[in-house]
């Protein structure tokens, strides 16, 4: 899926800082809905002036308590409240720690610790360990996101000038190896690169808020990229009300890791088997084709079905965080919503590269966004640009490991086309190197082993002197005779040799990335 040529990029407002996309909002668009949640049965409306009023209402109460430079945790479920002590935090001259809800205890108040957090808030569901935290001394002030009603009630101002250079949050990062890193980050880092998203890519509808905000790929394509283009946003609070909240609130568009796609995708496939249409499905899928290639699209009337279990406007998915499978988005695309894969990481605020609406390449994480320019280095993507990030927190010698004349190393390899379309062949500290001396990527094997039948996850490694394949299955029969046809099809250094089978799938992080030993 391709075309000949670019077209321009979307104009945009030049906006480096928090300040100016809340400002430009309530002044613009001063009625128009920013949020929409539940509480309770009520569906509650924030308008761009009630969100300017709250934020400022927090940040006035943030700074009487005499918090300034200081670094404010937030733990809890995707909020209003949430994205209120993001914006407070900063807009008062603090510093924004987010916390994987997900950690155990022990492992909150290792990462508290490390960040030197002084403040932390938290949602009611998280009170018992915001209180143990309180009482082993690891932070001075706990805030429980139930009061914000009051605070919110009681008003305020403050006129607090913040240099947009300067760290405003960290972020830690889920790796699938190692420790977590705190990635400094600056207003300007994060709001250019929204910007920059945005001149690649166009939203309009209304959007569904759904990845965890402590994610910087929430934060920002979630968040400040539907602020950007001021596109009603609905916030999802979990998994378990997701289907429901795509019924009831009907976006047009989301951004969402591949887990979700390919649940969303084997959901329509189930359904349709289960009440017998599957080869029907096939049929309509054939016939739309065939008519798309004369210019005629009836995917919205044909699969009406299908859409309207998702809501009935949804057209647009940006899938990142990890990679996705082309046949998921070819899927998709079949009825009629349009995947749009990107590539980020933490380090780049985080968005680095996407596809656009209409300049697209399969197989690709996209173009990169005008705020930073891509370079492949030794076979490894680079980054430069504004929206890399300060430095690692305390950590300057894996700052230094990273960074090489202004010249952020990602870590992972790729290539880019003639056409400016970026690629992604494997991660640096993966790749295997066979005794023979032969480069092996995990990665460009797991792909093509996710391909073959019953296959729901698979890691490569090397063992003895040989690849191995440990996999876990939908039904493990036929398996190995699957991989050994396709050893046929590739170079004898990349055959799999042996076949372990596990029970249970893998462990991931947060984020869904399988983790690697």
């Amino acid at each position: 899926m391709s075309t000949k040529h670019s077209y321009p990029h979307y104009p945009q407002p030049k906006l480096t800082s928090l300040r100016q996309l809340i400002d430009r909002n309530a002044k613009e668009f001063p009625a128009q809905l920013a949020f929409q949640f539940q509480r309770g049965d009520e569906v509650v409306s924030i308008t761009y002036t009630q969100f300017k009023h709250d934020i400022e209402a927090l940040s006035a109460y943030l700074r009487r308590q005499g918090f300034q430079r200081v670094k404010i945790a937030v733990l809890g479920e995707n909020s209003y409240e949430w994205i209120l002590t993001y914006f407070a935090t900063v807009l008062s001259d603090n510093i924004i720690v987010p916390i994987d809800k997900e950690l155990s205890d022990e492992d909150i108040i290792q990462l508290l610790e490390f960040a030197g957090v002084d403040v932390l808030v938290y949602a009611e569901n998280y009170a018992d360990t915001a209180k143990h935290i309180s009482q082993g001394g690891v932070v001075r002030h706990i805030l429980s996101l139930n009061t914000f009603s009051t605070i919110l009630a009681d008003g305020g101002s403050v006129d607090i000038q913040t240099d947009e250079s300067a760290m405003c949050a960290i972020i830690f990062t889920s790796g699938t190896t190692g420790k977590p890193k705190g990635v400094m980050l600056s207003q300007k880092a994060l709001m250019v690169d929204a910007i920059s998203s945005c001149q690649n890519v166009t939203f309009s509808g209304s959007s569904l808020l759904t990845l965890p905000l402590h994610h910087t790929f929430s934060l920002t394509a979630g968040v400040l990229v539907m602020l950007v283009y001021h596109v009603p946003i609905w916030i999802n609070r979990s998994l378990r009300t997701f289907q429901g909240d795509m019924k009831n609130f009907r976006p047009q568009n989301m951004c969402l890791v591949p887990l979700y796609v390919e649940t969303m995708y084997k959901t329509i496939w189930k359904t349709a088997k289960d009440q017998g249409k599957d080869k029907l499905l096939r049929r309509m899928i054939s016939i739309s084709n065939f008519l798309r290639k004369f210019g005629i699209d009836l995917r919205r009337k044909l699969f009406k079905s299908i859409l309207d279990n998702f809501g009935g406007n949804l057209d647009l998915l940006i899938s990142g965080g990890a990679a996705i499978r082309q046949e998921y988005i070819d899927g998709m695309d079949d009825i009629g919503i349009l995947i749009l894969n990107g590539y980020g990481i933490t380090e780049c605020a985080p968005v680095v590269a996407v596809n656009r609406n209409r300049y697209i390449r399969s197989g690709s994480i996209g173009l990169a966004i005008p705020c930073n320019e891509v370079r492949i280095i030794d076979g490894e993507i680079c980054v430069q640009g504004d929206n890399v990030m300060l430095g690692y927190y305390q950590d300057d010698g894996a700052t230094k490991e990273v960074m090489s004349d202004n010249w952020f190393h990602t870590g992972d390899l790729g290539y880019i086309d003639d056409d400016g379309f970026i690629y992604i062949t494997g991660r640096k500290k993966n790749l295997i190197i066979l005794s023979n001396g032969k480069n092996v990527s995990p990665e460009e094997l797991e792909n093509k082993l996710l391909a073959l039948p019953n296959i729901l996850e698979v890691v490569v490694s090397e063992k003895d002197g040989v690849l191995v394949a440990e996999i876990y299955a939908e039904q493990q029969e036929g398996v190995r005779e699957s991989v050994m046809v396709l050893n046929k099809s590739l170079p004898s250094y990349q055959h799999i040799q042996r076949v372990l089978f596990r029970d249970t799938p893998f462990e991931k992080t947060t984020t869904k990335k399988i983790k690697r030993k």
